[in-house]
Order: structure tokens, then sequence, then C-alpha cells
């Protein structure tokens, strides 16, 4: 009896696997045949100027920095828990990106890295991949605040003063969120703020430092990943608005929450409007958005189904639960 409970786990975990691939692949595909035709007639003019070998290498590096260091920040955050090698944080990390993709607000990777560990950490693990997201959100906001301040003062200069008093409207509100939450006794799940907090406590400051490194470093990959292939499409622009303008589109597009799949089409819209303050043509800005999608979340599925097919010790995981 215990033998056919073991194989119908083991068949319900693969039946799980291949249906979430089933779902990626679908919508994966689905976002690449309506997207690739415009694109490639924008770019039959210029394509072996612009994807020469050496400029596929060097996108094709970034996005693998982009994620090595995910990779050593979900090792450091989840160190709290327990040792992890770095092998075992890639297939997290992967399994985990692909799960997110059907999923809105990438909740699925909450869930999916939650079931690597054992139940009585589960709870733990939600809490650090939530730190690790609010770090890489921290970094988005920082750059993003700083990019709007130079937008303002390099375009719009009549609205310099409505950005500083915003600015120290929104450093005040920072500041007293805390004490709020404490006051008002806020809580998630029966989660108080006092009872994250004290957790967040407990958590080396070494490994927040690490996390909150790694974060800040992604973010700068991938911002110069974008004007690297605004400058391989010819956007005449300063190197400083430029990135201006890439850390007003993240900001802005990262409090917008959709299916990831579909962020290229949160995204790609945010990246028109702002960069139609310079005059970038729409295609152009289209075609950035969609290369920056491919190669930093269609890409990675592939060693992520991968590790997702052949790596049993979700299965087991869940085997030893039952």
């Amino acid at each position: 009896m215990q033998g056919v409970s073991h194989k119908a786990t083991q068949f319900l975990g693969y039946s799980i696997k291949i249906l979430i691939l089933a779902m990626t692949v679908f919508l994966v595909g689905k976002r690449l045949a309506q997207d690739t035709a415009p694109i490639l007639e924008h770019t039959k003019d210029n394509f072996i100027s612009i994807f020469t070998y050496s400029n596929i290498a060097i996108l094709l590096l970034l996005s693998l920095f982009n994620w090595v260091f995910e990779i050593l920040k979900w090792q450091a955050l989840a160190s709290h828990c327990g040792h992890i090698s770095t092998q075992e944080s890639t297939k997290h990390v992967l399994k985990a990106h692909i799960t997110s993709l059907i999923t809105p607000a990438k909740l699925g990777e909450y869930g999916a890295k939650a079931l690597f560990f054992p139940i009585e950490q589960r709870k733990h693990i939600l809490f650090l991949t939530v730190l690790g997201n609010g770090y890489q959100m921290l970094a988005t906001t920082i750059f993003g605040v700083i990019g709007i301040g130079v937008c303002v003062f390099q375009l719009f200069p009549s609205l310099k003063w409505h950005y500083i008093i915003a600015l120290l409207l929104g450093a005040l509100t920072v500041f007293m969120i805390p004490q709020l939450l404490a006051k008002i006794r806020w809580s998630v799940k029966g989660y108080s703020w006092k009872r994250i907090r004290n957790f967040i406590k407990t958590i080396a400051l070494h490994t927040k430092q690490k996390a909150g490194f790694f974060s800040f470093v992604r973010y700068v990959l991938f911002a110069h990943q974008f004007y690297f292939l605004l400058v391989l499409f010819g956007v005449d622009i300063t190197y400083l608005l430029a990135m201006g303008l890439i850390t007003t589109m993240y900001l802005v597009s990262s409090l917008l929450p959709m299916l990831q799949v579909f962020d290229v089409i949160v995204k790609t819209g945010v990246a028109v409007m702002v960069f139609s303050w310079i005059a970038v043509p729409e295609i152009t800005i289209i075609t950035i958005s969609f290369l920056m999608w491919f190669f930093n979340v269609v890409l990675p599925i592939l060693p992520g189904s991968y590790f997702m097919m052949t790596d049993t010790s979700l299965t087991r995981q869940k085997t030893s639960v039952l």
C-alpha cells in the first residue's frame, strides 16, 4: 500500500511539472509568435550589423551574470535555514522562475521555493523570499527615484520643485511607515509587523548585506543591458539621460503586477511612454524591450525545464511529507 502511495505521489509530482511546463511553453510561444514578426521586419535591414557574434555574446553574458547574482542572493538568504550549495540554489531559482511565469506578481516563486524545504521551515522561506524581492525592489526604487530626478532636471526643469517636494514627502513617509505599522498592529496572515521585524533581526547582518549587494549588482547589470541595446540600435542619447529614462521605466513598470510571462507588455508600454519624451521611435523601444524579455525571461526557461524534469528532490520532499 505504501508503494502504491509512493508511486501515486511520484506520478502526481511529474504531472504537475508537465502541466507547468506546458502552460509556460504555450504562453511564451504565443507571446513570441505575436512579437517576432514586426521586430524582424524592423531589424531586417541592419540585422547583421546589430546581431554580430560579439554583440550576442555580450547580451548573453549580461543575462548570465544577472542570473548568477540572483542565484548567489538566494543561496545567501537560504543559508539562514541551512546551507545549500550553489547547484541547489540554481535549481531552486530556475524552477521557481518557471512557476512564477504563470502566476500574477511572481506568486508562484514563493510557493515553489518553500517546497524545497521541510514543512517547519517553509514560513521562514516565504519571508526570506519576500526579503530577497524586497531588496530588489529597494534597488529599483532608489535608482528609479534618482532617474526621475535626472529626467525632471534635464527634460522638465519647470517641475524640479515639484520633484523636490515629492522627494521630501516620500522620505518622510518611508521614515514614518515602521512606526505607523507598529501602532496600528498591522499583520499579514496573523504575523504582526513586530514579529516580522524580529524575524528579520535574527538574520545575520552579513547575509542581509550580501542579499542587498547582489540585488543592486543585478539591477546595474540589466539596466546597462538595456543601455547597450539602445547603443546598438543607434539611439542618440547621453549616458546620464539614458540611465534616467531606463530607471524611471523600471520603477513605474514594477508597480504594475501582472503575469510575468506578459510582463513584457507592461514594460514595453511604459518604455514606449517614457522614451517618447525624447522622440525615440516606438518600434525601436518595442524591439529592445522584447530582446530584454527574451534574454532574461525566456532563455532561462531552458535550463529551468531541464532541472524541473530531471531533479527529483521536490518529489522526494513531497513523499517524505506524506
